[in-house]
């Protein structure tokens, strides 16, 4: 110690030869307490160790802060407890606090546990681990005397979208009054830190460029980097015109992408107002990764689609009446489709590794129970099936949607209903639309607004035109595998009473009493088990947002038009904008997952900027719409 301590001297590391100088001083001071205690008394080496140990716990080595504003930053687990006026807690995001427990390595719980009770002890098991971060959380939380300053970031150094930590939901659930900033949607400008202070100043050079007013202070920011480091801020400035934006596409080359007649889908044309530059990226330059040998979302989509195709299909083709199938029948049926659809050589990847395997068993699973509530949501209605996986191809089948654009151009529009059912009332015949999900989605207005959710009714408005009729309704069809969370033990009929719930459709319903029961003929008053309709005690359907009347419905057709328009034009235009959405409901960005991140370099500071989709009520959307 000594000899370490000398060199640290002679090294001119003065406070930290300090910190081993009061360490050794604290070990001493340790050892002639033990002394004062035991005495000459003989005790078992285990024992000794733990009285160490308890001593060790139970002192401490103060540092005294150099100046009179320095801040110590420790991680919670190594921090002391002690009482403090105000704490920061910060990189509260998912993953992180708390952390996610990695495998148990070589050696489990059981394995330690057994060499434990031998007297060999290891390092900490996932339980003890879990206690330790439980407490650890505990202690963060309970630390702060007056404030609690919670902080997450919302995106890493290379733009990928992060999620805030369980435990900050858990905290807004507590406080539902507590007031959240965020730096994105409202920006502070601060001066803080040297560095930082610096990005700022440039960002309000560029606000006073463009003639917006900033606060005076940033004129005196400006000359304090003038005179302390003036080559640094003479650089910036020359780069300080650069715009992180596209050129707009010429003329003629929007000629050889397109032509006179944009042939697209819905699902471009909402890749398009998701993030331009994308769709410019994927559909434009056709640009795509290299193909990775991994099961994508898409792989398991299209498996199960095909699945239930397959069903109806074989129905058909065996002459059964979907409304008298019993549960053992669909259960055969599906089970015999996915066995020999895996055996098909498209699906191969799904029998390549045991985890592919493992996969394929737990798409089977889902498919069937699936299956049940599909076949149960058609035996409870009036409507029947018109169809499935009618396309808008021409032929035998709907032709293309078109619309005719400025200066003489097209767009025509390609795409594929999963299901379409009709029934007929004594106002005349009415038509859904329903699509099948592998993940769970609904409707929401405010995204159909801004041009992201535009498909279903897209179809329902060129569907009802082709066959003459009115919308009653668009749906997604959530295949997945529910999960029951249960405070006592359920009997078998409330289980099924609580997964048909969660099978239950999503989206639009015209508000209309006898639509909604010929949707659900079981439904006499209350909320519906298949659709997402609630009736009152006078047989009237409750307004929800979900609910439209003819007029709304109607309205909403007619802004399908307008939209599909708007956007088709603005792709012929060659405006292919850097400028992603960001959905104020739930802060996301499709920057999330997006491959084409170190191609756009989107940043804020370089002036990209995004579209902002609010979070409005029903009536505030529809309103918008007949505005456009």
């Amino acid at each position: 110690m000594q000899e370490k301590i000398q060199n640290l001297k002679a090294c001119n590391e003065l406070e930290k030869a300090k910190e081993y100088e009061k360490s050794f001083e604290i070990f001493v001071s340790l050892l002639d307490e033990i002394v004062i205690v035991l005495g000459d008394k003989n005790i078992s080496f285990d024992k000794y160790t733990k009285i160490l140990k308890m001593g060790f716990s139970n002192s401490d080595l103060g540092v005294i802060p150099q100046v009179a504003d320095e801040v110590i930053v420790g991680d919670v687990d190594r921090s002391r407890s002690h009482k403090v006026k105000v704490a920061f807690l910060i990189g509260l995001n998912d993953g992180v606090f708390p952390a996610i427990q990695k495998d148990e390595g070589f050696l489990d719980d059981e394995d330690r546990q057994v060499l434990k009770s031998s007297g060999i002890e290891l390092a900490k098991g996932t339980m003890e681990q879990l206690y330790d971060d439980n407490f650890n959380i505990y202690k963060a939380f309970t630390t702060a005397e007056e404030l609690l300053c919670i902080s997450y970031v919302s995106s890493d150094s290379e733009g990928k979208s992060l999620r805030p930590s369980i435990l900050v939901n858990k905290i807004k659930k507590m406080f539902p009054n507590i007031k959240e900033q965020s730096d994105i949607v409202n920006r502070q400008s601060e001066i803080l830190l040297e560095n930082t202070t610096f990005d700022e100043l440039l960002i309000q050079i560029r606000n006073f460029k463009e003639g917006k007013q900033i606060d005076p202070i940033w004129f005196h920011v400006y000359h304090y980097y003038a005179n302390n480091n003036k080559l640094k801020l003479e650089n910036a400035l020359r780069a300080i015109d650069y715009k992180n934006e596209p050129e707009k596409i010429k003329k003629q080359n929007l000629q050889n992408l397109y032509g006179n007649t944009l042939n697209t889908s819905i699902s471009r044309l909402e890749q398009y107002k998701s993030c331009a530059f994308s769709y410019y990226l994927k559909y434009g330059l056709k640009l795509k990764e290299k193909d990775q040998f991994k099961v994508e979302a898409i792989d398991t989509g299209n498996f199960m689609h095909e699945v239930i195709d397959s069903f109806f299909a074989k129905l058909e083709e065996e002459n059964l009446n979907v409304k008298q199938i019993e549960i053992e029948q669909i259960k055969s049926i599906t089970e015999e489709i996915v066995e020999e659809k895996l055996t098909l050589k498209k699906y191969d990847i799904f029998n390549a590794i045991p985890k592919y395997r493992v996969l394929a068993k737990r798409l089977k699973k889902v498919i069937v129970k699936s299956m049940q509530y599909i076949v149960e949501s058609i035996k409870y209605s009036d409507f029947e099936v018109l169809g499935h996986e009618l396309e808008f191809k021409g032929g035998k089948q709907y032709k293309p949607i078109t619309f005719k654009l400025k200066d003489g151009k097209t767009v025509e529009i390609t795409g594929k209903i999963d299901r379409v059912d009709i029934a007929k009332t004594k106002d005349g015949k009415y038509l859904r639309i329903i699509d099948y999900k592998s993940s769970i989605k609904n409707i929401n207005l405010n995204e159909v607004l801004a041009g992201l959710q535009l498909q279903l009714l897209t179809y329902l408005d060129a569907a009802c035109k082709e066959e003459d009729v009115l919308p009653a309704g668009v749906f997604y069809f959530n295949l997945i595998d529910p999960i029951l969370n249960a405070t006592s033990e359920l009997e078998d009929e409330q289980i099924e009473e609580e997964l048909r719930k969660q099978f239950k459709m999503q989206g639009l319903i015209l508000a209309d009493t006898q639509i909604v029961r010929k949707m659900d003929t079981t439904l006499v008053s209350g909320s519906s088990n298949i659709i997402p309709a609630y009736l009152n005690k006078e047989g009237e359907v409750s307004e929800r947002p979900n609910t439209l009347n003819a007029k709304q419905f109607e309205n909403l057709q007619l802004y399908m038009e307008k939209i599909i328009k708007q956007i088709s034009e603005e792709i012929l235009e060659g405006n292919i904008k850097i400028e992603p959405f960001y959905r104020m409901r739930d802060k996301k960005t499709p920057c999330e997952y997006c491959e084409y991140k170190s191609i756009c370099q989107f940043n804020q500071v370089t002036k990209n900027n995004y579209k902002y989709i609010g979070n409005w009520s029903k009536e505030a959307v529809l309103e918008e719409m007949q505005k456009v």
